[in-house]
């Protein structure tokens, strides 16, 4: 398996992750759930990046 299909699985398995976490994560005490779905809803982007960068050089034959 390519590195860049990783990076992007990686990128929807965040985008799943924050979105779950934001919205189990209301409680009556306090919304830390919230908070770490708003942290790992942060990451998607740069898993893309990543992914289309490795996958330019996967392209060019550098990996």
């Amino acid at each position: 398996m390519k590195l860049s299909t990783i990076l992007y699985a990686l990128g929807f398995i965040s985008i799943t992750a924050s979105a779950a976490s934001y919205l189990t994560g209301k409680t009556k005490t306090g919304t830390e759930g919230q908070h770490t779905g708003l942290f790992v809803g942060e990451w998607p982007p740069t898993f893309f990046i990543l992914g289309k960068i490795v996958e330019d050089r996967e392209r060019q034959g550098d990996l």
